[in-house]
């Protein structure tokens, strides 16, 4: 393992600690600024960015859904 590889699995370790001390009021009030600023970034685009945005969404949407229908499919 790489020195680089090593400290970002650091980084990741200290970050699913201070995760795991977070309340329940904690992971609402992020989620809450998640969304208000994902709002925001929306309300910011013209009606064409908005457009373009949607189509793209549902391109990269397209092949999950794919792949949950087969699976779906195979468990039947």
């Amino acid at each position: 393992m790489s020195e680089r590889e090593r400290k970002e699995r650091e980084g990741i370790a200290a970050e699913v600690a201070f995760a795991a001390g977070l309340t329940d009021a904690d992971r609402i009030r992020i989620l809450r600024d998640l969304l208000r600023t994902a709002d925001a970034i929306h309300n910011s685009k013209s009606a064409e960015e908005q457009s373009r945005d949607e189509e793209i969404r549902r391109h990269l949407e397209e092949p999950g859904r794919q792949r949950y229908i087969a699976l779906c499919e195979r468990l039947e």
